[in-house]
């Protein structure tokens, strides 16, 4: 049975930011969804995620990659344009930004990421995170996972390992997984998850009447809990046709 997605999204300031460095697409005829999150510790957070998004636009233009190694080949190809940009605008430090790719094609889910922006699937009642933070957090813990005591530094969850900007990309993931009708699927950037619990979460997403509906009840929140961050989330509702 072919799979149809609903899309929504929406973007937030949040209670303490003083401008709004995420940036969030949908491409309708493609079925797929972007979010990317300007890092605020670097200038021009605003203008790198802006550029992820428009140079993800020109390649979607040429095609959608089908294959984990041509969404590979996207990112880096993404990454060499935001970061010859950084270039331009800030010659001493660069700029930087998450990004966060979904895309369904002939009934899978396809991913590419890099960063802390998030993909989560809700399915018969669960929430599940299909995307890996590349955070300092993050690798400390799988490095305790492995039996690796190691200090937690202050700030280390907000501490990236990869980002688009770089000279070279350490870490991306790209995968695809299965997928169902019934399933519900949200793209955010850190100003939702950091703040926000999972359950809470999950709640919103599974209560929901409709995916604009999600988006707005998931931004209230995330401002409800502080709003320490820029909020940005798109939301799908996978029907079968």
């Amino acid at each position: 049975m072919p799979l149809r997605p609903a899309f929504a999204g929406c973007s937030d300031i949040g209670r303490r930011r003083t401008s709004n460095q995420d940036r969030w697409c949908v491409h309708e005829e493609l079925q797929l969804a972007a979010v990317a999150d300007g890092m605020g510790g670097m200038p021009f957070g605003e203008e790198a995620a802006q550029a992820a998004l428009d140079a993800l636009a020109a390649h979607l233009q040429e095609s959608a990659p089908e294959q984990p190694a041509a969404w590979s080949k996207l990112l880096h190809s993404v990454n060499r344009e935001v970061a010859a940009l950084g270039g331009q605008l800030s010659p001493a430090t660069g700029i930087g930004s998450t990004l966060t790719i979904a895309r369904i094609h002939a009934g899978r889910l396809h991913i590419a990421h890099v960063g802390d922006s998030a993909l989560l699937r809700l399915r018969a009642g669960l929430l599940e995170q299909l995307t890996c933070e590349h955070t300092v957090a993050s690798e400390i813990r799988a490095r305790r996972a492995a039996g690796h005591w190691l200090p937690m530094p202050a700030r280390a969850e907000h501490a990236l390992t990869s980002c688009l900007g770089l000279p070279r990309l350490p870490e991306i993931d790209v995968r695809e997984t299965d997928l169902q009708a019934g399933d519900r699927l949200l793209l955010c950037t850190d100003g939702l998850t950091k703040p926000v619990l999972p359950q809470a979460i999950r709640d919103a997403l599974a209560s929901a009447t409709s995916p604009a509906t999600a988006a707005q009840a998931l931004v209230s929140l995330a401002n409800a809990a502080g709003g320490p961050d820029n909020i940005t989330v798109v939301v799908a509702f996978v029907e079968g046709s």
